[in-house]
């Protein structure tokens, strides 16, 4: 059996599969997110660890743990933790969600400009780590002085389970710290933000053990001593290898609380829009793109919320979107947060065409046509950049969810695959965990030998109602990006 751990940023969680991929137990804990009073927002990575701890406890009631040969690991991006050369962590967890670092950010990305980012990055604008250094080693120019290690959450985690810290390419990338031209840290990068490679993590492949399971950790969770412990990997990188996303053309549409796009190429392309991530992929030949649309899940709660409907089942809010026909009568919705100009969006999200007769489930359904409309438009921007669309496989809670499926199969006018397992993440590392142990068998092999069936959703009659739908939508967005 194999464990996979999604180090997620409100959720920890342990998923045990066996090799034919079939869940066998689970567990899972809550983890905070602490808001400071000058904007930030931080975790505590001793809670991080004990709640990872407390997971993989958890799963460990339901089976025997002696069978477990493995342990992959996924993680969420960017969220930094500064470590001393002995492992000690100094301050708190500096989430990817802080936005204290945002006029560093701006400074430098002036002072390199778009193009030096994007050849150097393959991702055009400043992020995640980049003015989160700068802003420490203003506040305390000794924090981030060789000894000291700029680590990771993923990373740090692991170092905790095998004594080695280590994460993967996409670990590195979504911090915005990594060539993807060179596959590895770059170093004129680096030099700006006045640290050295010795400084980062270490950069191993996904599939690479990074040590053996430390004695005083098996004895706490009861999986045995000494077997192989991966290195971190990106969650989204980790999910799209769960989901299948691993071939030319297939994209990875990841329906959380924020909607992602992971566009799989078999070259290294240039990012269709500034705020692309371009990386390796997890599978060897393979690079992704990666791109976000803000919001998502969090659009449809917050019109959930102002409707009274958020403890509705979700068979009922089904139906009450399906009794409204495609279009929403006239109801329309740019689904778009404040404050997110200067990315190919307006700087705020708006409903319009509102009419008394337009009831809740109007407000449900132009929400998610809004919502796919911009997946559309994103969709575009990937096919006019080189990189196909051939296959769209839909991840996260909003796959579970019958009208949310037919609408971005329509809106899309392609299949929507949704696969049968819901944590996905965990289950790219479950794979990870696997491919540790069978070094001739392709990722692409192991991922078909534990995969499952998976649902397919077809485009129906209202895929030529949307069509021109789209169209206008694209056109009035672009019309408002360039006044």
């Amino acid at each position: 059996m194999l464990l996979g751990l999604d180090l997620g940023t409100t959720n920890i969680k342990a998923l045990i599969v066996d090799l034919d991929g079939k869940v066998v137990a689970q567990g899972s804990k809550p983890v905070s997110l602490r808001h400071t009073d000058d904007g930030g927002i931080e975790q505590d990575i001793e809670e991080i660890w004990q709640a990872t701890l407390q997971s993989i406890k958890s799963a460990a009631k339901q089976i025997d743990f002696a069978r477990v040969r493995a342990v992959g690991i996924s993680s969420q991006g960017g969220a930094i933790q500064v470590r001393d050369p002995s492992g000690r962590c100094i301050g708190p967890v500096i989430s990817w969600m802080d936005n204290r670092g945002g006029p560093f950010d701006k400074q430098l990305q002036k002072n390199v400009g778009e193009e030096w980012l994007i050849a150097h990055l393959g991702h055009g604008l400043c992020a995640m780590a980049n003015g989160q250094v700068l802003r420490l080693q203003q506040n305390d120019p000794a924090l981030l002085k060789p000894p000291n290690v700029l680590g990771f959450v993923g990373d740090t985690i692991v170092q905790r389970l095998c004594g080695v810290a280590a994460h993967d390419h996409s670990s590195l990338s979504i911090a915005s710290l990594y060539n993807p031209s060179l596959q590895q840290a770059d170093h004129d990068l680096l030099e700006k933000l006045h640290l050295n490679a010795k400084q980062l993590p270490e950069l191993l492949n996904a599939r690479q053990p990074a040590g053996e399971l430390k004695a005083e950790v098996a004895q706490e969770t009861n999986l045995p001593a000494g077997i192989p412990v991966g290195p971190a990997v990106h969650d989204q990188y980790a999910a799209a290898l769960g989901c299948g996303a691993i071939q030319t053309g297939d994209v990875m549409f990841g329906a959380g609380t924020a909607w992602v796009l992971l566009a799989v190429a078999d070259h290294l392309p240039a990012p269709v829009t500034l705020s692309a991530w371009v990386c390796d992929h997890v599978v060897p030949q393979r690079w992704g793109q990666l791109l976000s649309l803000v919001v998502g899940g969090s659009a449809f709660k917050w019109t959930l919320d102002i409707t009274g409907l958020a403890d509705e089942s979700g068979e009922n809010i089904d139906n009450l979107i399906e009794s409204v026909p495609p279009g929403s009568d006239g109801l329309r919705l740019w689904p778009f947060q404040d404050a997110i100009g200067g990315q190919n969006r307006p700087s705020a999200g708006r409903f319009y065409g509102i009419k008394l007769s337009h009831g809740r489930g109007h407000f449900l359904r132009a929400t998610l046509e809004g919502l796919c409309f911009e997946l559309a438009r994103q969709l575009n921007w990937l096919e006019s950049g080189g990189c196909p669309v051939t296959r769209l496989i839909m991840c996260g809670g909003a796959a579970r969810s019958r009208s949310t499926t037919q609408i971005a199969a329509d809106v899309a006018a392609r299949p929507v695959i949704c696969p049968q397992q819901s944590e996905i993440s965990a289950f790219g590392a479950a794979i990870l965990a696997r491919a540790m142990l069978e070094n001739n068998a392709s990722l692409q092999e192991l991922f078909r030998s534990m995969c499952g069936p998976a649902r397919e959703i077809k485009p129906g009659p209202a895929a030529s109602i949307y069509s021109s739908m789209v169209q206008e939508y694209i056109e009035a967005i672009e019309a408002a990006v360039s006044e």
